[in-house]
């Protein structure tokens, strides 16, 4: 019950249909977020300079944090 905050004694104590359904949910969100994960996001696809360059997405200039003045 590491991911839920609780105590090795506050599992022990929990009623038996509370820890099954603690565990079924903490498994369900444990495979949720591996299946986003796994998903590639929308920037991984378009972070090329071709695929930029096409979508009208590729800049003039470099952004002012990535600028250098010397």
């Amino acid at each position: 019950m590491y991911y839920m905050g609780f105590s090795y004694w506050e599992c022990y104590n929990i009623p038996l249909r509370y820890r099954i359904w603690f565990i079924q949910r903490l498994n369900k969100e444990l495979s949720r977020n591996s299946e986003k994960q796994n998903t590639p996001t929308r920037a991984a696809h378009q972070n090329d300079p071709q695929t930029r360059a096409l979508l009208g997405l590729n800049r003039a200039e470099a952004p002012a944090r990535l600028r250098r003045f010397t």
